[in-house]
């Protein structure tokens, strides 16, 4: 299962380089022992927590917040909206929007996250796509529009986002999670039915993998660990220790919800 991690280094082909002993971020894999070239290992932060290099600082949560950020061009004053908001891109993208002077909303699912999104994150509002009707939500917390979405979930909820965006309106298109579960009726469209939508509101949607903008990453490491020690970004992980044997349990909380914040699966010390 490909994945990222964070490994103690037990055996190095030259200790000049990567000594034994030494904590990095790799593309791992779901592993507990792997052989890796030293050029595709990378030195963790230093003076932080390990699991932080698996979240606000990691190529695949933190970058990717602060590139989609970008996508979507945030002007003070602006009204984001973030799907998937209680989840480590999410949380981490809408804080980032605050920052920037956007007015933020979050769609998540359930009362507790959708709590934690305005009261602990500082989000303006939020929006329980489990209990109420996020058109009319939606609605109700943007008034003037949307300006700008950060799309994670894809579905129903894009459908949706595309008929109240403004005119000249950006999507950062980071993800599908709706539609990777594979039980979709027969048939049917997983596609956005409203895609007429950016025709007549003249909006960009673009697509994006952060390895695109591997050379920006220390711009956002910088930008993201500004934000933490001035106290205006703030994380949660869900770390979960399980053996390697229980992956497929802890991957399936992704799909149903189960965590809030940055999911870690913690093998070994």
């Amino acid at each position: 299962m490909r994945c990222s991690g964070v490994g103690r280094v037990v055996k190095s082909s030259d200790e000049s380089r990567l000594a034994v002993g030494a904590y990095v971020t790799t593309f791992a894999g779901l592993s507990e022992y792997l052989v890796m070239k030293i050029e595709q290992c990378t030195p963790v932060a230093k003076d932080v927590p390990l699991s932080w290099n698996l979240g606000p600082l990691f190529f695949g949560m933190g970058h990717t917040a602060w590139i989609g950020n970008k996508i979507c061009a945030i002007k003070p004053g602006n009204t984001y909206v973030v799907s998937g908001a209680a989840g480590a891109v999410g949380s981490l993208a809408g804080q980032l929007a605050k920052i920037a002077g956007a007015r933020v909303i979050g769609i998540a699912g359930g009362a507790d996250k959708c709590r934690m999104l305005v009261d602990e994150l500082g989000f303006d509002g939020a929006v329980d796509y489990k209990k109420n009707s996020v058109h009319a939500d939606l609605l109700a917390l943007c008034p003037q529009g949307i300006d700008c979405y950060f799309d994670n979930v894809g579905g129903e909820i894009l459908d949706i986002v595309l008929t109240q965006m403004n005119c000249f309106g950006r999507i950062a298109f980071c993800g599908a999670i709706s539609t990777y579960s594979g039980d979709q009726e027969e048939g049917a469209s997983i596609g956005p039915r409203n895609y007429k939508m950016i025709l007549m509101r003249r909006l960009k949607v673009q697509g994006f993998l952060c390895r695109d903008h591997a050379a920006s990453k220390p711009e956002s490491t910088a930008e993201i660990m500004a934000g933490i020690q001035e106290g205006k970004i703030h994380f949660k992980e869900d770390i979960r220790e399980a053996p390697v044997e229980k992956y497929v349990d802890t991957l399936n909380l992704l799909f149903t919800g189960g965590n809030t914040g940055k999911l870690i699966m913690k093998i070994a010390d």
